[in-house]
């Protein structure tokens, strides 16, 4: 079970299509929280998400992958947004039909998982997202698109399963009231359906919804960037893909503070005071173009340049240790 959303961000000028979920799978008597649930097509231009049977969903979004992983049209932008759902579809349907020794209505196993899927589609020039699930009557997967109406100032989506309550009208009615308290009502949307799903993953009276948030965006460059966040506050630990990291073995993407919906910036010091050849050695001049005459950190700095820059810092903390440690063991020798 699972709550995913999807909505159209625009804010400070831009705008982008933003995916998300929570993080717990169930089935089989059996419950993770850190459980991969939202996904990167190969070819990076288009996200998908499930809500339903696990057992269900897996091996048809691993199939996918697959097929698009050894198809080139598909990375050379030959094939459209709308080609890649028509593969969906047409992959779906077939294997779901290879599904055999039924012990149940295999309609109803058929249709144990619904999935969002979405990107940018260059053809039309506008993010669409569709809503795929399997039709009983048709005996295929067909796809409803949920961004038709391109007169809606503010387009969102909620999609889920709970034991316990229908979630999808919770969450709606829940968002409802939060753009209302907060004057944003068919107004454009910035974070505000992680509101939501935060609440509900924290909520434990709501079964089955749990675990870390998992993030991912598409942008119009038909690019995908996935980030990840601190977990269940901004103190706690970086999570990604619903993993739990430490600030030493997180992978290298931005981060969300769960308490406000802004990228966080910490992880990079502010100020250096002191900026020397012998500390940053090769990475000297490129250090020193990152900080001001003060010693403060230059605003705007690109994303890849940030990068660069926590990789430096790790270097030069991790040659520090080895120093630190052969100084220990040369302690240790003379004390002997």
């Amino acid at each position: 079970m699972t709550l995913c959303t999807a909505w159209i961000r625009q804010a400070n000028d831009t705008e982008e299509l933003v995916f998300a979920t929570d993080s717990e799978l169930s089935g089989g008597g059996e419950k993770w929280d850190k459980g991969v649930k939202l996904f990167e097509l190969p070819n990076k231009d288009a996200l998908l998400c499930f809500t339903g049977a696990t057992a269900r969903a897996y091996p048809l979004i691993l199939n996918l992958i697959s097929s698009i992983t050894y198809e080139d049209l598909f990375y050379k932008k030959i094939y459209s947004l709308t080609d890649l759902k028509t593969h969906v579809l047409e992959l779906f349907s077939t294997l779901i039909k290879t599904i055999s020794d039924f012990v149940e209505d295999k309609h109803k196993l058929r249709g144990e998982a619904r999935f969002l899927f979405g990107g940018w589609d260059w053809e039309k020039g506008q993010f669409r997202i569709w809503m795929i699930l399997y039709d009983p009557q048709k005996e295929k997967f067909e796809a409803n698109e949920l961004t038709e109406d391109h007169e809606r100032t503010n387009f969102y989506v909620f999609i889920g399963e709970a034991h316990d309550i229908n979630v999808e009208d919770w969450a709606n009615e829940e968002f409802t009231k939060l753009l209302i308290k907060e004057q944003k009502l068919h107004m454009k949307l910035d974070m505000e359906p992680l509101k939501i799903l935060r609440a509900a993953a924290l909520d434990r009276s709501i079964q089955n919804i749990g675990g870390s948030l998992q993030i991912a965006k598409v942008y119009k460059s038909n690019k995908t960037e996935f980030l990840g966040i601190h977990w269940p506050s901004i103190e706690g630990k970086p999570c990604f893909q619903g993993r739990e990291y430490n600030e030493i073995n997180k992978p290298m993407v931005r981060y969300y503070d769960p308490d406000t919906f802004e990228i966080i910036e910490s992880d990079l010091p502010t100020r250096l005071t002191n900026i020397t050849e012998d500390t940053y050695q090769d990475n000297f001049e490129f250090v020193q173009d990152c900080f001001d005459e003060d010693g403060y950190l230059k605003e705007d700095l690109p994303e890849k340049t940030k990068h660069e820059l926590r990789l430096i810092f790790k270097d030069v903390a991790y040659r520090q240790f080895l120093v630190n440690q052969e100084a220990e063991q040369l302690e240790i020798g003379e004390d002997l």
